[in-house]
């Protein structure tokens, strides 16, 4: 999770297997101050993810997922209404990653414990964190 600045927030370590909207609930319990909107990817536009949403007065910036040629909408109601200027807003997390993907240590995973992996992620969080502080260039 990262703020509309591109600093990261907060960070969950889970199994290569396990999918990212399903750790959605439990990231933002992490977070002390909740975000007034969470502007996302289709991947996150499920039922479950909207109702906890909802449930703590977030917007949500989801648009909903393409359905085959002929299906139906999965949901009645409405379909949700996304503003295409917020939504650009969500590349500032793909940098972020594009940053950390820098490194070559994060992309290729060289830590094998979930722990020194975590700590890794998090030293390299405070470098971005930092480097406007200690660089020449903005």
């Amino acid at each position: 999770m990262c703020c509309g600045r591109g600093f990261p927030l907060q960070v969950l370590l889970t199994g290569g297997q396990a999918g990212e909207a399903p750790q959605l609930p439990r990231l933002l319990e992490l977070e002390e101050k909740k975000p007034k909107v969470l502007v996302a990817d289709k991947g996150y536009d499920s039922q479950v993810v909207r109702k906890v949403l909802r449930e703590q007065s977030i917007r949500a910036q989801i648009p909903e997922r393409g359905l085959p040629e002929g299906n139906k909408r999965r949901r009645k109601g409405r379909p949700p209404k996304v503003s295409r200027q917020m939504y650009r807003q969500r590349n500032i997390i793909e940098r972020l990653f594009g940053r950390l993907k820098e490194m070559r240590r994060f992309a290729c995973r060289f830590e094998k414990l979930a722990d020194s992996y975590l700590a890794f992620v998090q030293l390299a969080f405070m470098k971005i964190c930092l480097k406007p502080y200690f660089s020449d260039t903005p």
